[in-house]
């Protein structure tokens, strides 16, 4: 019996579990990794008392009054650092330390200068324009946690910190299969007026290593269950199998029976959605086996849909789960009721529209997608300017107006 795509979603999230190893990795080829374990500040940031501001350093007790500058500036790295003297000020770079003495520091836009003192204005607090050591960052505290996926400005921080290696969770391994007699390699120049080439496998490798997963690269198994067993047992050491095609009824979709010759325990089998109905979910031993329909436009769905949640929790991410957001449509759309569907699209940053001729065994179209909704069976229309939820795929390019840009 088929499942509602919540339950599948509510089952993927109770049920499947990481059996990754951790490594130790230099921090600049962290990109895109999950981290292993908490990571705690070595260093206070800031490291020590410095300057916001070009100005002078102050003590506050001189606000409004006129003083004479001291010899010397306090500039970034500076080795030795002069206290202020009584009544002075002293000329500070930004990211100088702070002299002793020194509670204020004035912006050089706001001074008066008269020969060699300079007049203070009165309008300042004390600690203006001060970075106070730790007051972004204290030294001991948690400044990553476990399970958050490095980006380029974690690495920013790891750096700021002295961190050179960090422990992270290896790459989930994907093999990724197509079966059928009639597909073929895009590689290969001469292929018979009934043959096709085969896009699900390069399509779903790509997709996989784009999130950050190590794919192990097999041919098409052709439709014999004993090569169709031979090929998914070689690939057992891998954290997940994604098969597409051969996962319906017809006499050569022999990827099931293999399967359950192989052991297969299933944790559901067929879903209540369109496209993409066979998409079934099972384990042999600990690895995972996620079977997709062979259309392509089905197998790029369901792998948004489960796939993708599947290998976020193999991975070890403490944020597995889809990015959502809120917006309007942009035409009225008309549904066939009666199931769960699924709608590719396009969201221009101020709403969603539909790609047209939308059918499972398309792939000209996927290109333009990059989100998608999910309507309920009892959905036969959504009107233009409705607002709607919608699933995002990747991060989304811009192409909005610049003014649209700013919060007002």
């Amino acid at each position: 019996m088929a499942v509602s795509i919540v339950e599948a979603l509510e089952i993927i999230d109770k049920n499947i579990h990481s059996n990754i190893a951790t490594e130790f990795i230099d921090i600049e080829d962290s990109l895109g990794f999950i981290v292993a374990i908490d990571i705690v500040s070595k260093v206070d940031l800031p490291k020590f008392d410095n300057s916001a501001m070009d100005g002078y350093a102050i003590n506050s007790k001189n606000l409004g009054k006129t003083l004479k500058v001291q010899d010397g500036t306090i500039f970034a790295g500076a080795k030795e650092l002069p206290k202020l003297l009584e009544n002075h000020a002293l000329r500070i770079m930004t990211g100088a330390p702070i002299p002793e003495g020194a509670d204020i520091v004035i912006p050089v836009e706001n001074i008066e200068f008269i020969d060699e003192y300079i007049k203070i204005p009165i309008d300042f607090k004390v600690g203006a324009n001060i970075r106070f050591k730790g007051e972004e960052l204290k030294r001991g505290s948690v400044c990553i946690k476990k399970g958050e996926e490095i980006n380029s400005y974690t690495i920013t921080l790891l750096a700021s910190q002295g961190i050179e290696k960090i422990e992270v969770f290896k790459k989930p391994l994907i093999t990724v299969l197509s079966s059928g007699d009639e597909l073929k390699h895009y590689s290969e120049k001469n292929i018979s007026d009934f043959e096709i080439y085969d896009s699900n496998t390069p399509m779903l490798k790509i997709r996989a290593k784009s999130l950050n997963c190590k794919v192990a690269s097999i041919n098409s198994a052709i439709d014999d269950i004993n090569s169709l067993k031979a090929v998914i047992a070689n690939s057992l050491n891998s954290d997940l199998i994604i098969t597409t095609g051969g996962a319906s009824v017809g006499d050569k979709d022999l990827t099931k029976e293999a399967l359950k010759e192989l052991g297969m325990k299933y944790l559901f089998e067929k879903v209540d959605i369109k496209p993409g109905k066979p998409t079934s979910l099972g384990h042999i031993d600990n690895t995972y086996i996620l079977i997709l329909p062979g259309n392509p436009m089905a197998a790029m769905i369901n792998f948004e849909l489960f796939g993708k949640f599947i290998i976020n929790k193999l991975k070890n991410s403490a944020m597995p789960y889809h990015f959502a957001i809120k917006t309007q449509m942009s035409d009225e759309l008309k549904l066939k009721s009666g199931k769960f569907s699924v709608i590719l699209g396009c969201f221009n940053g101020n709403s969603f529209k539909p790609l047209p001729y939308q059918s499972p065994n398309y792939l000209s179209i996927l290109k333009d997608a990059n989100s998608f909704i999910i309507t309920k069976p009892q959905i036969d229309k959504i009107d233009k300017d409705e607002n709607i939820n919608i699933i995002m795929i990747n991060e989304m390019p811009g192409n909005f107006e610049l003014k649209s840009i700013f919060v007002f």
